[in-house]
């Protein structure tokens, strides 16, 4: 599996599915092409669900990995999780990567990372027993890949808002 870009529905938050990437007409400053938000984007108001939400698959020392931007409810979340750790130096810094990493994670060789059971759950236990998960399970090395690969998907997805932008600017028109 390589690089692969998505889409995913934010309706489906905390998110369990990657969608298959569209073709896309949005060119990076470098003339590659970027990936295409889920055409829903263009709905009226509830367009604004999809404007930023991206996934991305990639293969990591024999392992799938399939991860998605956060939306805020979520990056606060992890605000939230992290509370224990703030002031205490590094260890701030590692908490906030890991708990990134957990929420960020689709699957993993096709399978989820736990979550609560209850249908219900609310996202603040959600996101505490994704984080605890992958705090006591993975090592360091693995965490700081997942967290490069979503920095480069968050810069992806600001790259395709900043195309658009482009594209849907408006002409300039001379009087006359």
């Amino acid at each position: 599996m390589t690089d692969t870009y998505g889409t995913y529905d934010p309706a489906d938050r905390p998110g369990r599915k990657a969608a298959t990437p569209e073709d896309s007409t949005l060119k990076a400053e470098d003339g590659t092409a970027l990936p295409s938000f889920d055409r829903r984007h263009e709905e009226p108001f509830k367009g604004l669900l999809y404007l930023g939400s991206l996934t991305d698959q990639f293969s990591w020392l024999g392992h799938d990995f399939v991860i998605r931007t956060l939306g805020v409810d979520e990056q606060l979340a992890i605000a939230q999780v992290i509370k224990p750790y703030v002031g205490t130096g590094g260890g701030e810094q590692l908490a906030y990567a890991t708990a990134l990493v957990a929420l960020s994670v689709v699957s993993v060789d096709g399978e989820e990372l736990p979550t609560p059971i209850a249908e219900d759950a609310k996202l603040a236990e959600w996101a505490q027993m994704r984080f605890a998960y992958v705090k006591a399970n993975w090592y360091q090395y693995t965490i700081n890949e997942v967290f490069q690969r979503y920095l480069k998907l968050e810069d992806t997805a600001q790259q395709v808002v900043g195309a658009m932008g482009k594209a849907f600017a408006p002409t300039a028109s001379t009087p006359g």
